[in-house]
């Protein structure tokens, strides 16, 4: 009986320590799950600004972050371009123009290239003017606008001015990509699509990526060296496109070096979705672009931003002269938007959601004319 007892004493022992073993092994599987599903709720929906998390959710909010997340393209493989309807850059593909728009390109073309030099020639004390508050500084600078969200202030505009840009098609490439990849545009007569979210598609003949071709397509007739990256950004996870577009430009610069111009094309959004700017020249319906330039913070100064601002005031201040109203105010904020990577950096939007894919196309035309002539100059 004695010896019983003790056999299933014994016995019992042995099951209770089996019991706890593997019940420490399910904690810790429950564990380990439990972390991967906050890690991949974490990279989904969260990006690291240098001073604060932000909860990213507007197309003018980005991070500027020294954190990235390296390997992020490999954690989601749906950014990668196999999940992006984009088209085949190995087949070269015959672009026809139509008469149509040969003849708005003839009237966007026709320029007084002497009157346009002028602006640069003719160096000239600045007319600045300015009304302050504690969130906004509305800034004149001659006849452009400037909205200066902010918190540097009192920004040297004359010096600005007076820098000398020096810019050759040889030697300085310009660098086009697109961070919010799927914004679109309404639809039209001449271009109809489906949508895969609130005016955006994810099929590259009507996103940003098709804008930023075309802008190539313009520049290059004009003999530029340029580089378009189509490398898809905010597919399926649009709050953190510029940790992914950081990854993209860094690498460009890798691959190529520093560009004479780095362009992060984009379409521009507001609470009213039919919203859609547009200027007339001549006769030409244009969609109107904006420039938004990031000067950082005072802890993460963004050591391009005189730069960038230079250039984009130059451009601007052009487009006065020979497109009157292409250019609607110009957007200064605190973030950064990737034009800490190479000097020359610019956030271009060109028009809203309520323009149509020919508005951008044809504001394009416009922009391939403005920097054909700062580089002449």
């Amino acid at each position: 009986m004695r010896i019983t007892t003790v056999f299933f004493r014994h016995k019992l022992n042995g099951i209770t320590s089996s019991v706890i073993f593997w019940l420490n092994k399910i904690t810790y599987i429950a564990y380990i799950g439990f972390l991967s599903i906050m890690f991949t709720f974490f990279v989904s929906h969260i990006y690291i600004d240098s001073n604060i998390f932000v909860l990213a959710g507007n197309a003018k909010v980005q991070s500027d972050a020294k954190f990235t997340f390296a390997n992020l393209k490999n954690i989601f493989p749906v950014f990668n371009d196999s999940s992006y309807i984009v088209r085949d850059s190995t087949k070269n593909e015959v672009i026809t123009v139509s008469n149509e728009r040969k003849s708005e390109h003839d009237i966007i073309d026709n320029i007084n290239l002497d009157e346009a030099i002028s602006v640069f020639s003719n160096k000239r004390k600045l007319e600045v003017t300015s009304t302050d508050t504690s969130s906004l500084e509305r800034v004149n600078v001659d006849n452009i606008k400037l909205l200066n969200y902010s918190t540097l202030r009192n920004i040297d505009y004359q010096k600005l001015y007076d820098k000398t840009i020096t810019l050759t098609k040889l030697s300085d490439k310009i660098l086009l990509y697109n961070t919010h990849t799927s914004e679109s545009y309404a639809n039209s007569e001449k271009y109809k699509f489906g949508y895969t979210g609130t005016y955006r598609t994810t099929d590259a003949k009507y996103n940003m990526i098709s804008v930023a071709s075309e802008l190539q397509k313009n520049l290059k007739e004009k003999k530029f060296n340029v580089i378009q990256d189509t490398t898809p950004h905010d597919y399926a996870i649009y709050t953190s496109a510029y940790v992914r577009s950081k990854l993209t430009v860094a690498e460009e610069i890798k691959s190529n070096g520093n560009f004479g111009i780095s362009m992060d094309v984009h379409r521009d959004a507001s609470g009213n979705l039919d919203f859609a700017p547009k200027v007339d020249i001549n006769g030409v319906v244009v969609a109107q672009c904006m420039f938004v330039i990031g000067v950082g913070t005072e802890k993460n100064r963004n050591p391009y931003y005189e730069d960038n601002l230079a250039l984009a005031m130059q451009i601007q201040l052009l487009a006065e002269k020979i497109y009157p109203g292409l250019f609607r105010p110009m957007y200064v904020r605190d973030y950064v938007y990737n034009q800490d990577l190479n000097k020359y950096s610019l956030l271009l939007e060109v028009g809203a959601t309520g323009n149509t894919l020919e508005e951008a196309y044809l504001a394009t035309r416009c922009i391939s004319n403005l920097l054909d002539i700062i580089y002449k100059k």
